[in-house]
């Protein structure tokens, strides 16, 4: 090959060496441009800054911590360890040559020892991968099991792709689009900012594992699909996999366009018969019935109920076991057997009572089940999980009294320090603004949607998009015209002149003033969703930010009162009773006010303890639950939704 040819190729004129060779391109060619190719590639993208670095950095900490460390070591499925058997299903995902998948070779049994990273990594570049499989298959494990090797290659590896770990079971509240729900979930579950968020879904920086596709709503999976499909044809380059059971993917009218599907193949009579000859001799009693029960012989085709078994049945006598019934009826004994099990783990103290647990688990199972959640968060609870309309009543209810009652208490602070205005009917300014305030109260939370919105991070407002500061301003206006009669009523009642139009116009201007205020409030509020690493971490950071906002209050009302009202006005009253209620109400106050009401009533109701973190971290112990940062998810699906059954 002469200089000049490999000039035109280093130069990118590959057309003009083919013509000069008269149209042959030999292998020595092909890999000279693939080199180059990637050499350019390599070339044209930029290291690192250390900003970016630990960005990066802190992502796969998390990732690795949340559910390397978190789910897949503690998983009752690695009890098991038994080598899983899987099987191609090209015929499962819709690819752009689709009619080669019709050939016998779509559906091909993988050699044994073959793993799900080994079948990703034979894709190639662009790679994407549908997993399929039976309830309790394994399909979370092998994804976690991915993720674990991925990460650990990405730690080695700066260049290679960001695995990230999401359910789709909250897809259907987040958004339409992939896109948008990406960005929220990174936010909301990893802390990263939207706008690093944004930036590395749009460069295609992330290695997406989106598990449960079967735990989105049943109404909703089609268009989870279709918005699945959308999102690899703009973003070609992401990688991705994909893990839903296989009954409810096979139901869809639309397939995942991705480049390859494998099916986790049930455990063999082998595999199942060799492990429990490994297990323990404790296990006789299963042995026995299995040789002559079929529908325990099909339960155990599971990895997990093979795993929960060893748990359950250990030490059982044969006559301990159901001796008939169908799978179902198994399966429910099975896991009966499993919670009598765990509550009896020495190791663990006692602090509830069983049947009590099990009725608060239960409930909790139920209400996840019936919004489609995987994980539960404490501040996520909402008045939509009340079950009634009176238990909705007597939420609202609460909420009022319970602001009222505060408010109430903030003006009785004020006039207790109020030491210049003794002249005035404290008890009349009282009633009458804490009547006023209980009014407000029922007009936001008397009718309409009650839902509640943490206050959880504060921002620059010159951070904020213009249609975000306009809204503040709206909405800041709009308070206005609610607050000006009250500033009215304030100056007349609390000024020792007669009621004069001074007065009046100074009510006016006052309510204007806590109107900005409260626009400049909303300008400052971040996200409502801030990363848990805590329990309950939401309702905390929103009471820690309405203290904040309440100091603000104070001083600017300082200045304001101290500097423009008359001295009839210039009370601590005035400046006390109105910075604490601003940030009551509008700095995140009333978020945890209707947050501890709504726990309030669903502890009197018995669905809940008083100590809520106190018994999901009890039932983590007896491994019904696992924690995720500041989530609990259970154990496995199926445990949710045989908790769920029970009454």
């Amino acid at each position: 090959m002469s200089a000049q040819n490999m000039l035109n190729i280093s130069g990118g004129n590959v057309q003009g060496f083919i013509q000069e060779n008269h149209g042959t391109v030999n292998q020595y060619f092909i890999s000279q441009v693939s080199e180059l190719i990637s050499k350019q590639a390599s070339a044209k993208k930029l290291p690192l800054t250390q900003v970016e670095y630990r960005q990066r950095k802190v992502l796969l900490s998390k990732v690795k911590e949340y559910w390397i460390e978190g789910v897949l070591e503690k998983s009752l499925h690695t009890k098991a360890m038994i080598e899983l058997g899987l099987e191609k299903r090209l015929d499962a995902v819709d690819r752009p040559f689709g009619e080669l998948d019709e050939l016998p070779e779509s559906r091909q049994i993988l050699p044994t020892g073959t793993g799900a990273t080994e079948v990703f990594n034979q894709i190639g570049e662009g790679r994407t991968l549908l997993i399929l499989g039976e309830p309790g298959a394994g399909k979370t494990i092998t994804l976690l099991k991915l993720a674990q090797n991925l990460v650990t290659r990405a730690e080695e590896n700066a260049d290679c792709l960001i695995p990230v770990i999401f359910n789709l079971s909250s897809w259907g509240s987040k958004g339409s689009t992939i896109e948008t729900w990406l960005i929220e979930e990174l936010w909301s579950k990893y802390q990263v900012p939207r706008k690093v968020g944004k930036d590395w879904v749009k460069n295609q920086q992330l290695l997406l594992l989106l598990d449960g596709l079967d735990e989105v709503k049943a109404n909703q999976r089609e268009a989870c699909v279709k918005a699945i499909n959308q999102f690899t044809q703009k973003y070609g380059q992401t990688e991705m996999v994909v893990c839903s059971r296989i009954a409810d993917y096979e139901v869809l009218s639309n397939r995942l366009q991705l480049r390859g599907a494998i099916y986790i193949r049930s455990l063999t009579s082998e595999q199942v018969n060799q492990y429990l000859e490994n297990a323990s001799e404790q296990l006789e009693g299963v042995k026995t019935l299995l040789e002559k029960d079929t529908a325990l012989q099909e339960l155990l085709k599971s990895p997990l109920t093979l795993s929960i078994v060893t748990l359950a049945y250990h030490g059982k006598k044969v006559e301990e076991l159901p001796q008939t019934g169908s799978l179902e009826v198994h399966r429910q004994h099975l896991f009966n057997a499993y919670i009598e099990r765990m509550f009896k783990r020495k190791q663990v103290n006692q602090q509830y009572p069983k049947n009590q647990t099990i009725q608060w688990l239960a409930w909790l199972a139920q209400r996840m089940s019936q919004t489609s959640q995987s994980m539960f968060l404490i501040e996520q609870i909402q008045p939509t999980w009340l079950q009634s309309k009176i238990e909705n009543v007597f939420y609202r209810f609460g909420t009022i009294l319970t602001g009222t009652l505060v408010i109430g208490l903030i003006l009785s602070l004020g006039m207790a320090l109020d030491l210049d205005n003794r002249s005035i009917n404290h008890f009349n300014v009282l009633a009458i603004n804490t009547l006023t305030w209980g009014l407000v109260l029922f007009a936001n939370f008397g009718w309409g949607k009650a839902e509640i919105k943490t206050f959880e991070t504060l921002t620059w407002p010159w951070k904020k998009t213009p249609k975000d500061l306009l809204e503040g301003l709206i909405i800041g206006l709009s308070w206005s015209l609610i607050l000006s009669p009250i500033g009215v009523i304030w100056c007349v009642l609390t000024c020792r002149e007669a009621v004069t139009l001074r007065n009046i116009i100074l009510g006016l201007i006052l309510g204007l003033i806590l109107g900005l205020i409260i626009g400049i409030i909303h300008a400052v509020r971040g996200s409502e969703i801030e990363t848990k690493t805590i329990p309950n971490q939401g309702v905390r950071r929103s009471a820690r930010n309405a203290g904040i906002i309440v100091v603000v209050c104070w001083l600017v009302l300082s200045l304001i009162i101290l500097n423009l009202f008359p001295v009839g006005l210039k009370s601590k009253t005035s400046i006390i009773t109105w910075g604490l209620i601003l940030g009551l109400f509008f700095g995140g106050g009333i978020a945890v006010i209707q947050h501890y009401s709504l726990r309030f009533l669903l502890w009197a109701k018995g669905f809940i303890p008083l100590n809520l973190v106190s018994l999901l971290d009890y039932a983590s112990e007896r491994i019904f639950l696992q924690k995720v940062g500041g989530g609990y998810i259970f154990v496995h699906r199926m445990l949710l939704e045989h908790f769920a059954k029970m009454k």
